[in-house]
């Protein structure tokens, strides 16, 4: 009976510890409400921008290439819009935080994004059939 317990506690924590890991989802970067969707297209995951309140930000905009798991590590390429090019990361999810290190150079930054709130997540905007359902 230990066993059974140990066994399936072990795959609980397991199976926690694997969702962690995924990097897919909708992701906050925290500078004008941009949030950058991570998602797998052909064998590798992409980010792409589907939010922001800056023009320049263009929705559909590739941000993430070549994203992969090599050695229990993601890595890949993260745009540098203020340099214009694409440079070398090193991915990590901790919880609802992403953890994202670029390195250019002799230089290396970590920057983190918050998982962004859904519509499905209790968030979802008022429709007009539920302004006239909360009058009767």
């Amino acid at each position: 009976m230990k066993k059974v317990v140990v066994l399936f506690a072990l795959i609980l924590l397991g199976s926690s510890l694997l969702a962690q890991d995924d990097l897919s989802g909708s992701w906050d970067t925290g500078e004008h409400n941009t949030v950058v969707k991570i998602f797998e297209k052909e064998g590798v995951y992409v980010g792409e921008i589907i939010s922001s309140d800056k023009s320049a930000e263009a929705v559909g905009k590739q941000i993430i290439k070549d994203l992969k798991k090599d050695e229990g590590e993601w890595e890949g390429k993260l745009y540098a819009a203020r340099k214009k090019k694409w440079v070398d990361a090193k991915m990590s999810r901790e919880d609802e935080t992403l953890k994202i290190k670029v390195k250019v150079g002799f230089m290396s930054k970590t920057i983190e994004w918050k998982k962004a709130k859904t519509e499905t997540e209790g968030d979802e905007p008022e429709t007009e059939d539920k302004e006239s359902a909360k009058k009767d």
